[in-house]
């Protein structure tokens, strides 16, 4: 049994609390009058956001293989979209983002990838990561300068505000001063023993190095957060709600995602998503959870249905782990046996 100590006593309390008062607010839901929103959605916007929640998801996959790419993991853009498809099919099924693990296994099983080594992978998924919380990052700054908050948030403006300028100051002495020399400094602290592999993973996560890389997976990921706010918009039209209330649906998925739970988001995006909702633009509970529904819904249909198509075209390939003879494995430094040899033994 762990030891209880004060802080896992108040790690305790909290989360109960936080389950109990859940609870409570999802007993106060009318689930009939949501499940009967939904139903009557408009089919054609249902059919507009799905669209959009592709393109998002697309434009999502772009951003990663430009990310790969400037860390020199050459797989085609068709086939890194493939495998990016497969992931978030995984993500819809396995919770606290486990799918995201299975983006590296997929990587190592193409031949470029196995080429890379299991490092630079990771650090080319660490520079996509970090380029994404950058982009999510601005957009949230813009929003919140933005959008008419509700109540006592409304004073979020001037946080926000402060942190922009902060970092675009920081943005403008990195340009003008010496971060070459900040780098070269922190890499001195790595211990010996592991410079090789923080060599390997800074080697994947070349993209925050590479400004021309770094500037088009920027771009890919603000279209792809467009295309975010598109898909909600278009959700929220086809139950009838106001389609304003899209940014700020965005702003609390986003909000609701830094906590890992159920595949999807389920749950934890609703408990951020209703009451956001309610104050500021005034909608009911029911329509809110309506809403949470059918953005549950379509992102796992087309999840689903795009990761089954890529694996159909890629499966085979990844079950046979093609490898080139001869290839060296960077992460155990040991050349596979050539094929002609193996078929003579």
């Amino acid at each position: 049994m762990p030891e209880l100590t004060p802080r896992r006593v108040l790690a305790g309390a909290a989360l109960l609390t936080l389950l109990v008062a859940a609870g409570f607010g999802m007993a106060q839901l009318d689930l009939g009058a949501a499940v009967t929103a939904f139903t009557h959605a408009e089919p054609e916007m249902l059919g507009a956001a799905l669209a959009l929640y592709l393109t998002s998801q697309t434009l999502s996959g772009v951003m990663w293989g430009i990310c790969q790419g400037a860390g020199g993991i050459r797989i085609p853009m068709g086939t890194t979209l493939g495998l990016h498809w497969i992931t978030r099919a995984s993500c819809e099924l396995l919770p606290v983002g486990l799918g995201e693990a299975l983006r590296i296994g997929i990587v190592r099983r193409h031949p470029d990838g196995a080429k890379a080594g299991t490092l630079r992978i990771t650090g080319g998924l660490a520079g996509f990561k970090t380029m994404d919380a950058a982009v999510t990052a601005g957009a949230m700054l813009l929003l919140v300068l933005v959008l008419p908050l509700p109540g006592h948030l409304a004073n979020l403006r001037w946080p926000a505000l402060a942190v922009v300028l902060g970092l675009a100051a920081l943005a403008v002495a990195a340009k003008l001063g010496r971060a070459g020399r900040v780098v070269g400094l922190a890499s001195r602290l790595v211990p010996s023993r592991l410079r090789g592999a923080t060599g390997k993973l800074g080697e994947g996560a070349r993209v925050l190095g590479d400004g021309e890389a770094a500037r088009a997976a920027a771009v890919a990921g603000t279209l792809a957060i467009v295309a975010r706010i598109g898909f909600l918009a278009a959700l929220l039209l086809a139950l009838d709600l106001p389609p304003q209330a899209a940014p700020l649906a965005y702003a609390a998925i986003v909000l609701a995602g830094i906590v890992p739970g159920a595949p999807g988001g389920a749950g934890t995006r609703e408990v951020v998503l209703l009451p956001a909702l309610a104050m500021a633009h005034g909608v009911s509970a029911s329509h809110a959870l309506a809403f949470g529904m059918a953005i549950q819904a379509t992102a796992l249909v087309a999840s689903l249905g795009a990761g089954a198509l890529a694996l159909a075209w890629l499966g085979p390939a990844l079950v046979a782990g093609r490898r080139a003879p001869l290839e060296i494995d960077p992460d155990t430094a040991v050349a596979p046996e050539p094929v002609a040899v193996r078929e003579a033994a």
